[in-house]
């Protein structure tokens, strides 16, 4: 076991040319031993990478203190999966780790009855969306492969808690609730409940936090201070759009009209129905009424600024992902239990995105295909 650790940790610093340091062999052993009690149920395709992962959060945990070489990690599976899987462990495994004992922290022995199981791949990417925004970590894993419900979308927004823990978290809800006008989450739930769809509640939440508190602090941009609600319409739009029309798909414009006086009249309707916690009109300092074309202006300002290529917009991808991936299973489900369905394993060569001819990327195909042939028509007529 020692022997395959060291030869992760020598893959992640290809250019340490000295012995390993006893520290960091020692914390990745450790870090990995826990994990096997603290996150026993991994799925197949991450198994295979859980000893790289745990050696890869060793030299990520001790780069300062070892003044290690640049990491340069090659996971052994899909970045995608693998990202998932390096946030799950980072978050379960303390930061500061030492060799497990017998006893679990609730005193029962391990290898007996008591023993604790690790949430679900479902719950626990749930768990990340409501302890720490998609930006809060730049290595962030895509969601689980079930869409929320509402009322655990919502939950996130009612209570906003942050992780106490490393540098990485130091952006989540909770410290940035404090710069955040009060009013904000609150007439962000309304719109949920009224209009939803729930689940896009936590994007739109973390881009909040990206425009109006970066890096924990108020924005130094005086027009966002001046125009916050034109910002939340404007990102609340941005990720409907985005789920409601996917990939190449063509967004129905009197659709989308239609909907923005919506979202304008939905905003107004908060204002007046929304009570704040302390009950006082101060807490609505920076509200305006606004319209259509406040909601334009952001988002003409956004794509100038780059809003809309920052971190948080790759939640919007992973909820696509979620729900066809729900669909997916959905219909695999339909067929039977008795039905033998082959797996690719995560550590065989031809992995599935590589696998251009399969039913996803041909279904991925036709509906771009479609898209395109609909815009060359609709040019070629004027």
């Amino acid at each position: 076991m020692n022997r395959s650790i060291e030869q992760a940790l020598l893959s992640l610093l290809p250019t340490h040319n000295s012995t390993l340091a006893a520290p960091l062999t020692d914390l990745a052993s450790s870090l990995l031993a826990q994990s096997r009690h603290r996150a026993s149920t991994l799925k197949a395709e991450e198994e295979v990478a859980r000893l790289y992962a745990c050696a890869h959060l060793a030299c990520d945990r001790l780069k300062t203190t070892l003044d290690l070489p640049p990491i340069d990690p090659r996971p052994p599976i899909p970045p995608r999966i693998y990202k998932r899987l390096y946030n799950h462990l980072d978050n379960i495994l303390p930061a500061t780790a030492s060799t497990p004992s017998r006893a679990t922290p609730g005193g029962t022995a391990l290898g007996t009855s008591g023993r604790t199981r690790t949430p679900s791949s479902k719950l626990r990417d749930q768990q990340f969306l409501n302890n720490a925004s998609p930006l809060a970590n730049k290595t962030r894993g895509p969601a689980s492969r079930t869409t929320p419900s509402k009322d655990k979308s919502l939950a996130q927004l009612r209570n906003p808690t942050a992780t106490p823990s490393r540098k990485r978290t130091s952006s989540s809800s909770g410290k940035n609730d404090e710069h955040l006008p009060p009013w904000i989450r609150p007439a962000l739930r309304f719109l949920l409940t009224h209009l939803g769809p729930a689940r896009i509640g936590p994007v739109v939440a973390s881009g909040l936090e990206s425009i109006i508190v970066p890096d924990g602090k108020l924005t130094d941009d005086a027009w966002v201070q001046t125009n916050l609600v034109p910002v939340l319409g404007a990102l609340y739009l941005f990720v409907w759009r985005g789920v409601t029309w996917p990939g190449g798909l063509e967004v129905d414009r009197e659709r989308y009209v239609k909907f923005r006086k919506v979202v304008a009249s939905c905003l107004a309707k908060a204002r007046v129905e929304v009570e704040l916690a302390d009950g006082e009109e101060a807490g609505w300092e920076g509200w305006a009424e606004v319209g259509v074309r406040e909601f334009d202006a952001a988002a003409v300002r956004g794509n100038r600024h780059g809003w809309f290529e920052m971190e948080w917009v790759g939640g919007v991808g992973d909820l696509v992902e979620r729900e066809r991936n729900e669909e997916d299973e959905g219909e695999d489900g339909d067929r039977g239990e008795e039905q033998v369905v082959q797996i690719r394993r995560a550590d065989t060569m031809f992995q599935e995105r590589y696998d251009y001819l399969g039913e996803r990327k041909r279904k991925a195909y036709a509906e771009w295909k479609g898209g395109m042939l609909k815009r060359i028509k609709e040019l070629e007529a004027r």
